[in-house]
């Protein structure tokens, strides 16, 4: 005699179970007391199984553009070149303050229009404490990351 499972769509992301619109098998118990009263999951029944895929092919049609697009942004990003930016400096070559991603992401978008909205908390910066040369990357999806040149001058 086999175990008894019942197919659901999760309809939210469950660890270790898998992402939202995931079709799987999972023990009646299970989903009575943890995935519905949750909302996490629905038991899956052929309609609902024809509507989850239609709606993960409108999602991967609209991830596909928006990689696109950061693909472009990259493209551009990265063939602007070098940006500059001046700081005050003591004898020794270190600047005084500090150089943040706020200051980094105006700079960008000051001299350049990307088609999508940048946030400071996407940018990855290295120790920053002389003048010189510095590159910062910008990780636009999972697997696109954009990278600029940043030149700390004297001032």
């Amino acid at each position: 005699m086999g175990k008894k499972t019942i197919q659901v769509i999760l309809t939210k992301d469950v660890q270790k179970l898998g992402k939202e619109g995931t079709l799987i098998r999972v023990k009646p118990g299970y989903i009575r007391n943890y995935l519905i009263p949750l909302k996490l999951a629905k038991v899956a029944t052929i309609n609902l199984i024809n509507q989850f895929e239609s709606q993960q092919k409108e999602l991967d049609l609209k991830q596909i553009k928006f990689r696109k697009k950061c693909l472009e942004v990259k493209e551009l990003i990265e063939s602007y070149g070098k940006f500059t930016t001046k700081k005050k400096v003591s004898e020794n070559g270190v600047f005084y303050g500090k150089i943040t991603k706020k200051h980094i992401l105006e700079l960008i978008t000051h001299k350049i229009d990307l088609g999508i909205d940048l946030n400071k908390n996407q940018l990855e910066l290295p120790e920053m404490k002389k003048l010189g040369e510095y590159v910062i990357e910008i990780p636009l999806t999972v697997d696109v990351k954009a990278k600029i040149n940043l030149e700390i001058l004297p001032e």
